[in-house]
């Protein structure tokens, strides 16, 4: 029990120091305590009881103060990659839709006049309608044939 409380004991420390989101301080924490334990373990042919291989474990692991400065530069680094990476992605997206915006806005459009026309399947069905009908030719009156 000596052991997982020297070893607690630094942990509690550890999380005290990273400035790191929790999830990645979780990560940090269960893996520092792995890495702690195995070594511990590994000492224990050397030292005389339980509590002695879990401070020179610790010890060997350095102060926490450290360690944690080193995941913190880590994280942050690798945060500070992230952003020089995504940044300019986001601007060359962002260029990208601006210039077809720009197009689609100023491109070449037929004339307002012409924009205003049916689509060719609704004046095919009204040049239709107009011949099968006499008096929607002639707005209504009935015209005599031979005229």
């Amino acid at each position: 029990m000596d052991t997982a409380d020297r070893i607690d004991a630094y942990l509690e420390e550890l999380k005290r120091q990273l400035r790191v989101p929790r999830r990645t301080r979780r990560r940090i924490l269960t893996e520092v305590r792995a890495h702690l334990l195995d070594a511990a373990e590994a000492e224990q042919p050397w030292a005389a009881n339980g509590r002695c291989a879990a401070e020179r474990a610790v010890l060997r692991f350095g102060p926490a103060v450290e360690t944690a400065r080193q995941f913190d530069r880590r994280v942050s680094r690798r945060n500070a990659l992230l952003r020089r990476a995504l940044v300019p992605s986001i601007a060359a997206v962002a260029v990208t839709s601006m210039a077809t915006a720009t197009v689609w806005a100023f491109g070449p459009n037929p004339a307002p006049s012409q924009s205003r026309r049916a689509p060719d399947h609704l004046a095919q069905r009204h040049r239709t309608k107009q011949r099968a009908d006499p008096l929607y030719l002639h707005g209504g009156r009935a015209r005599a044939h031979g005229r």
